[in-house]
This record gives structure tokens, sequence and C-alpha cells, in this order.
């Protein structure tokens, strides 16, 4: 009995040490990744963001998940984000610019004290800004659970080429592909809920495949490939139409939008700028759009011509479209004195004008000094705006407590300063408001009949 007994526990300490090995091994690759398109918002900065949920099977020894991205299926793959606790995770790209689409690739790996696992299969993240995003699965080690689609057919029509396919049962979603070979290799063009795709942007020797992708996320494999012979559209394409330039400024900057008609058989657009409407016109940017923001315009005159473009050749110069970047103009904001004297009939004042943003550059100054008589506020001396003294007798304009209210208002285009007066009382020789002094209530109140 006691030899059972010792048995017994011996092999109990073994059942145990072999369940904590166990469980405290490297966690299993995390397998069922899937992506779902959650939404796009636009960043205020000409490019978007694009949100993606991420759900997985949970690993059991796993304590966290991380995932990770890359730009190509075959990698490399950088961290995204870390100690994921839990089996699903949204997360937004950040896009540069609504010009671009945007491929992404996401796998995830489970992770413990003793380790991590490999990077589980792929999913693949699609987003363009005109024909919206989605997520799906990808190939590198997974399985698809879903039939690539049948009858893919592809025939020019017009200046573009039309793609069609069979529907596929369960299918959510499409992707279409392109090569310059049958067997070269394919890049995405769009991702569609539709059977058929207009390629605007055509080669030569177009060569297309599409895959069915179902609503977890999983694509099939490419389909057999359709192909398309581009010659030139129709020749050379006609010149834009409607052009025009408007402001699309940001705060803080300047932005020119420019936008034309499209042409038919054009592929693309080139967008001109000169200072002159004869002069020569440089080229800023090709684009496949009819809009453009032109983010640095030249200050003063901006004219812009547009010219359409495909395989046959360009199309001559659209008609100009006329913009003015002309720089705002502030008003002078209120002088600062640097000082102020007073003999036994005179006055100096000395001044200088803020360069601080929002305060604009003088053209004119004035003096101008209260006349006790009649309660109102007089022009003594007109000068430049870059004047900084001024001298006066002051004599005929003390009240008959002894008050002399004077001061300098500069002025341009925009406006004038305004400010409120100093005030000299030559029987106590003491001077107020200014700098440095104090500012009482009731000169205050002499802001409007000074700035007036």
């Amino acid at each position: 009995m006691l030899a059972c007994s010792i048995l017994t526990s011996f092999l109990l300490i073994i059942v145990a040490c072999s369940k904590k090995n166990e469980e405290s091994k490297v966690p299993d690759v995390p397998t069922g990744l899937s992506v779902t398109f959650t939404g796009v918002e636009e960043n205020g900065g000409g490019g978007y963001l694009a949100y993606y949920s991420f759900s997985w099977n949970e690993v059991k020894n796993a304590d966290y998940y991380e995932l990770y991205y890359s730009k190509n299926s075959s990698g490399p793959y950088e961290m995204m984000v870390n100690y994921i606790y839990g089996t699903n995770r949204e997360f937004c790209f950040i896009e540069g610019s609504i010009d671009n689409d945007m491929d992404r690739y996401v796998k995830v790996k489970a992770v413990n004290e003793e380790g991590s696992s490999s990077l589980s299969s792929f999913v693949h993240c699609h987003y363009s800004y005109n024909g919206g995003g989605n997520g799906g699965g990808g190939n590198g080690g997974g399985s698809s659970t879903i039939s690539a689609p049948t009858g893919v057919s592809a025939d020019v029509s017009g200046s573009k080429i039309y793609v069609t396919w069979n529907s596929v049962s369960n299918a959510s979603s499409y992707r279409v592909y392109r090569s310059s070979s049958s067997n070269g290799s394919y890049s995405i063009l769009e991702s569609t809920s539709s059977t058929y795709y207009y390629d605007f942007s055509p080669n030569t020797n177009n060569y297309y495949k599409v895959t069915a992708v179902n609503s977890s996320g999983s694509e099939s494999e490419k389909s057999d490939y359709a192909y398309c012979y581009y010659s030139n559209g129709g020749g050379v394409p006609d010149a834009p139409t409607g052009v025009e330039a408007h402001d699309n400024s940001v705060v803080g900057e300047t932005w020119v939008l420019i936008s034309w008609n499209s042409v038919s058989n054009a592929t693309s657009y080139k967008v001109y700028r000169s200072s002159s409407a004869n002069g020569s016109y440089s080229l800023i940017t090709t684009t496949e759009y009819t809009s453009y923001n032109d983010k640095n315009p030249m200050n003063g005159s901006n004219y812009y011509k547009v010219k359409a473009v495909n395989n046959a050749g360009e199309s001559s110069y659209s008609s100009y479209a006329y913009y003015n970047n002309t720089p705002t103009v502030y008003s002078p904001c209120p002088v600062t004195y640097t000082s102020h004297t007073a003999s036994s009939y005179q006055i100096t004042l000395r001044w200088s004008n803020p360069t601080t943003s929002g305060c604009g550059t003088p053209t004119t100054a004035y003096l101008r000094v209260l006349n006790p008589d009649s309660g109102d506020y007089a022009t003594l001396e007109t000068m430049s705006g870059s004047a900084s003294s001024v001298s006066f007798s002051y004599g005929m304009w003390a009240n008959s407590e002894g008050y002399v209210y004077c001061g300098i208002i500069t002025e341009n285009s925009a406006g004038t300063s305004g400010g409120v007066p100093l005030v000299y009382n030559w029987k106590t020789d003491t001077w107020y408001g200014g700098k440095g002094l104090e500012l009482t209530e009731e000169m205050e109140k002499e802001w409007y009949k000074f700035s007036k």
C-alpha cells in the first residue's frame, strides 16, 4: 500500500509538471484574422483617415496580442499596435493625400511571458477615396472560402476599358487587378460591389483578373485573365473647357482650386501656371482628376491653363483662368510711446509702430491735439507713416486747469490705428497715460473722440 501511494504521488507530480509546461509554452499562431472597413473621414489637411476593425480567434495561452502592417503582402511587417487584451481592435490608417489609393497588409501575433508566436496570415486593407474601402483576407497561409469569379471579359469603350464578370454566390465585393503581361505582377485597381469596372487609364496591353470577397473578409483566388489591347482611344484629346480658379484657403494658408470639365479620351491632365496671361506657362502638376489645389500660389497674379493627355499625345492649352493672390492688408495697431517730454512752451512725442501679427504697416501718421474751446481733436501735422517723433507748441491747447490732450494716430489703406491720447499738465509738470504711466478711466473715455 505504501508503494502504491508513493507511485500515485509521483504520477500526480508528473501530470502537474506536464500541465504547467503545456500552459507556459510559446503561444500558437492566431487564426481567423479578418478585417471590416468601418468608415473614413478627411483630416483637414488634404488627406483622409481610413478606419478598419480587426478580429481573430482567441489563442489559449496568450497574454496579449500585437498587430503588424506592411505596404506589401510579402513584407517587411512593422508593429502598429501592441498590448491588445482581447481579440479585436479598431485602427486608423492616415493617408497624406486624397489623390492616393491606400493598400495595407495586416498580420497578428500572440504573446505571453515565454515569447511570441509567428505572424498570422495577412488580411488586405484597400481604400480608394473615390471608390470606397474594404478589407479582405490574404493568401499568406490562409485558405479561401469563396469561389473565384468566372466569365471575366474586357472591351474598349471609348477612352476606357469596360471589364465585366459573373456574380459569385456569397460575395459582398470584388477586387479588380491589372498587369501588362499575362504572367506578370497584378496590381489592384479597385474594390467594388458591382460586377463591372471602368478602367479610365488603360495601358496599351491590359490583362485583368478579378477576385471575390465575402462578408467575413475572405478573398478568393484570382480569376482567369481577360486581355484587352488599347490604342489611343480616338486620337489626341480636345483642350479642356470651363477652366476656373477660386479661393480655397484654409487657416493660415492660401490655396487656389483650379477646376475644369472632363475631356473624352483623356487619361490625365496637366496644369500650368504663369504670372501673366501671355507669358511663359510652367507645369505645376499632372493629375487624373478634373481639379487641383494649388497650395503655393505666387503673390499677385496667377494665370492657369490646362492640357488633356492620353496615349496619343497632349491637347493644346485651354483658355486661362485668373486668380489674384493679394496678401491681406491689416490696419495699424495703436502706437507705442517711447518717451514724451515738455519744456515751458513745447511738447515732444516719440513713438514706435507695433509689428506683431495682425498689425499693419502705416503709410501716414497724424499729430492730434484736443481743442479746449470746441472739445474736438484737431490734426496739427500730417507725417509719413515711418515718422517716429514730433514737437509742437502747446500754449493755446491747454485748458483752464493746465491739461493738454495730445497723441499720434496712424493709418493705411485698411484703416486707422485708433488709440488713447497722452495728457500733460503744465501747471504740475505731470504726464498721464503712455508707456509706464497710469491710464485713468477718464482718459479711456477719450478713445472715441481721439480716434475718430
